[in-house]
């Protein structure tokens, strides 16, 4: 198989190998602080980075068109705000990427110097990877074990399907178009759903270990629970509307309320609001999904 980095014969030897994916909403001091973190990468090939902005008006802001990073990347700043949606704003920036191989991240987390070299070097063994998440760096005080690690030496898994996370991931451009990126008009987990896409066609998924990003958390406990409560509910639009790789369909039945088995080092009354949050939430989406297949079937008897 070609090596995805190699450069086709007519590009130029100057034309970026890879492309960074970074939606941005709401643009503040993290923003700020994200892009001097990628401004700062060691890569030393050339790369660009595009800036899907999901907010209306945004586009030309000073923080995006000032920023030293242009510098140092070839910066592509496009409009995604049409659909306010963080993976639509994901497809709409791997779609306006030129590159053979896409790194993704988040605007309001920070990415290690050695972060793209390693997602890179990743890629060119595995057709998608996901990294490693640092929760300790960007950690409201008092919150460290509010919640289990993300990556717990590995990717995470969602009923023994692993996945990568959107905010820290790097995939091939081919494998990308062919699960047509990520499913849009979940509630959440849009990284699970494409992950789960990617298993049933068959494309490899690795864990990068060393491609480290340090990921920010909320503050608050409220903002956790209704967090989790929300991820409970993607959850279950996933298992309906998707399936657990394999199956071909989506889930019905016991399998739709079946915990995930997520090992936790501390348990705590954290922790049993946190698991409460997310079965509400699972509920929640279970009730909302069989409206919406009733209304569905109502709509086409009519």
């Amino acid at each position: 198989m070609t090596d995805p980095r190699d450069p086709s014969p007519a590009a130029s030897p100057s034309a970026p190998t890879v492309s960074v994916v970074m939606p941005v909403g709401a643009i503040d001091d993290s923003v700020t602080e994200q892009l001097d973190a990628l401004a700062d990468q060691s890569f030393s090939e050339p790369w660009e980075l595009v800036l899907s902005v999901n907010a209306p008006g945004q586009s030309a802001h000073r923080v995006l068109t000032d920023h030293r990073v242009h510098g140092v990347a070839a910066v592509r700043i496009i409009d995604s705000s049409a659909v306010r949606s963080a993976a639509h704003a994901r497809n709409a920036g791997a779609a306006a990427a030129s590159t053979p191989l896409l790194a993704f991240c988040d605007s309001d987390d920070l990415c290690e110097p050695t972060w793209l070299a390693a997602i890179v070097r990743a890629l060119g063994a595995h057709e998608a990877v996901g990294g490693h998440l640092d929760e300790q760096r960007l950690s409201p005080p008092g919150q460290e074990r509010w919640r289990p690690p993300a990556t717990p030496g590995d990717l995470p898994a969602f009923l023994g399907h692993r996945y990568p996370v959107s905010a820290n991931m790097g995939v091939r451009a081919e494998a990308f178009a062919k699960v047509n990126g990520f499913p849009v008009g979940y509630t959440r987990c849009e990284d699970i759903a494409f992950g789960w896409l990617l298993e049933d066609a068959g494309i490899e998924l690795a864990y990068a270990p060393d491609a480290v990003v340090h990921y920010r958390h909320r503050p608050g406990l409220w903002t956790m629970i209704r967090q989790h409560h929300y991820y409970g509910v993607g959850m279950t639009e996933v298992l309906v509307r998707q399936g657990i790789p394999g199956a071909g369909t989506g889930a019905d039945g016991a399998s739709l309320m079946r915990p995930n088995a997520q090992r936790v080092t501390q348990r705590s009354f954290i922790h049993i609001l946190r698991r409460g949050a997310i079965a509400s939430g699972r509920v929640r989406g279970l009730v909302q999904e069989r409206i919406l297949t009733r209304d569905t079937t109502d709509d086409a008897r009519r």
